[in-house]
C-alpha cells in the first residue's frame, strides 16, 4: 500500500509503513539559519516537528506554498514534508521498474501517469546530511 501525493504537476507515493499522519500544514515556527528545504517546525502531538518542502528537496517547480502535511517516519526518526495534495491510499497497479533519480526507489506507470515511489531512507539520509 502507498500513499499518492502530488508536489507540483508531479505525482509520487510514499510506503504507507513511512506515513504516520496526514493533516493541513497550518501555521510553522520558522529555525534561523535553517537550510532553504526546511520550512519550520511544528508541535506534532508533544512533539517537534521539522517541516521540509517535498517540491525542494525534490528539485521539483513549485508555484504556491503546498497546503499538506505528511508526517513521515524512518526507523524512529520523523519529519513532515509538505505537498500539495494527498490524492488516496491503496496499492500501486503498475510494474515497478528501478530508477536511477535521487531519492526515488523505483517509478510505475498509472492510468497514463509516471508515479515516483519515495525511498524515505535516502530522503532522511539527505536531510541529515545537510543538516550536520
Amino acid at each position: 500500500m502507498h500513499v499518492r501525493l502530488r508536489v507540483g504537476r508531479e505525482m509520487y507515493a510514499l510506503p504507507i509503513e513511512n506515513v504516520l499522519e496526514v493533516a493541513e500544514l497550518g501555521e510553522l515556527a520558522t529555525v534561523p539559519g535553517a537550510g532553504a528545504g526546511l520550512l519550520g517546525v511544528c508541535n506534532f502531538h508533544g512533539q517537534v516537528l521539522p517541516v521540509f518542502d517535498l517540491a525542494y528537496v525534490l528539485g521539483i517547480p513549485h508555484e504556491q506554498k503546498a497546503p499538506r502535511l505528511v508526517v513521515t517516519d524512518q526507523g524512529g526518526r520523523r519529519a513532515g514534508f509538505a505537498v500539495d495534495e494527498v490524492t488516496d491510499v491503496a496499492p500501486l497497479e503498475g510494474a515497478l521498474e528501478d530508477t536511477e533519480t535521487a531519492h526515488l526507489a523505483h517509478a510505475t506507470l498509472e492510468q497514463g501517469h509516471l508515479v515516483g515511489v519515495v525511498d524515505v531512507a535516502s530522503l532522511f539520509g539527505a536531510l541529515a546530511a545537510e543538516a550536520a
